[in-house]
């Protein structure tokens, strides 16, 4: 392992949960903020006993602060670690290049990356080093980069549990635009637009609308960065975007018009990769009424664990003051869900099975 030591610039979310990943596989961290208090709370929380000289050599210096604080934290980190490799984790990475190969020999130790892992909270408080187990990480290697920058950085990532997806800065600008950045705004968009709806429309809004708009819940600062340091990328989405709605606008009207829009949306979400990134996934559910009363839910883990079937994922459902509830079981394999769902029925569960 060429990676013994590590210092993180940024104790947010993503810096300490870096930090607590690269901990638990024996690297050395220190963190570092402009917040005192937020270093600290995430050096307690990573490497409470941590022992560095003020002239210890990096192996990896890990820039994960806004864009705009990124120049003055590379300036100030170039010249203290001279030897270490430099990874950024910022969500645009064509501006963060640029600025690197403004300063002699520095793209030489320069790999950009961004982990696509994240969490609706914020703050040291929040992170876990198990957030990046099984999620896509990018790096964006230039020309300039040394094969053992390059190497020191897939390292990172594999050692937080990632799985590295290489490609140019431009395209994974490119790409952000479409899969993260425009869905900002329009979620944003859509959820603005309840600012102008009548009071009492508020309480109808249902499941759908929260789910569509959930990241419209989002870091004003933060995204004033993103948006405006890739808006060339995001309007080229957005150009088309709205083509596609003024077609929809017109064309409305005509059912078969309103089902085929429906369709290809169905079919475009098909395509996204299933559980850590890997090929879409069909799952059988396994829905299982259970009583309102203490237990059920550990009751379900212990058959499940006696079928010696592997549960994907679980939702529960339950109305305050209802007698029952719903538990859903996911199970990728048939033969598997087929095997858990009668071991359940013949324990006494009432099972209801469907697919998706």
């Amino acid at each position: 392992m060429s990676i013994s030591s590590a210092k993180i610039i940024g104790s947010g979310l993503i810096g300490t949960s870096i930090g607590l990943a690269l901990a638990q596989k024996g690297v050395q961290v220190l963190m570092s903020d402009a917040s005192e208090s937020a270093a600290s709370l995430a050096q307690s929380l990573v490497y409470p006993q941590k022992d560095f000289d003020s002239d210890h050599a990096f192996d990896v210096v890990v820039i994960a602060v806004p864009p705009s604080a990124f120049r003055e934290v590379i300036i100030l980190e170039k010249d203290i670690n001279p030897t270490s490799t430099f990874v950024d984790i910022l969500s645009i990475k064509t501006k963060p290049q640029l600025e690197v190969e403004t300063f002699k020999g520095l793209s030489e130790r320069f790999v950009g990356s961004h982990p696509m892992a994240g969490r609706e909270v914020s703050g040291a408080k929040s992170a876990r080093g198990d957030l990046f187990m099984g999620r896509s990480w990018i790096i964006c290697p230039s020309d300039q980069a040394s094969s053992a920058s390059e190497k020191v950085a897939r390292e990172l990532v594999e050692l937080c549990g990632g799985v590295v997806v290489t490609m140019s800065a431009e395209e994974h600008d490119q790409a952000m635009a479409l899969v993260s950045h425009a869905p900002q705004v329009l979620a944003s968009l859509m959820a603005g637009a309840l600012m102008e709806a009548k009071p009492q429309w508020l309480n109808l809004v249902g499941q759908g609308f929260r789910d569509m708009t959930r990241i419209a819940d989002s870091d004003s600062e933060l995204w004033q960065e993103i948006l405006s340091e890739n808006a060339v990328n995001i309007v080229d989405v957005l150009s088309l975007t709205r083509k596609k709605l003024e077609k929809t606008e017109r064309d409305l009207s005509n059912p078969l018009a309103a089902k085929e829009f429906i369709e290809a949306g169905n079919e475009g979400r098909s395509l996204i990769p299933g559980k850590h990134g890997g090929a879409a996934r069909r799952y059988i559910y396994l829905h299982i009424v259970i009583d309102d009363k203490a237990g059920q839910l550990a009751a379900i883990f212990n058959d499940c664990a006696k079928a010696q079937v592997n549960i994907e994922d679980v939702s529960i459902e339950h109305t305050p003051g209802q007698n029952t509830g719903l538990v859903t079981l996911s199970v990728l394999e048939a033969h598997k869900a087929e095997q858990l769902e009668k071991y359940l029925i013949t324990a006494g569960w009432k099972v209801h099975s469907t697919s998706k």
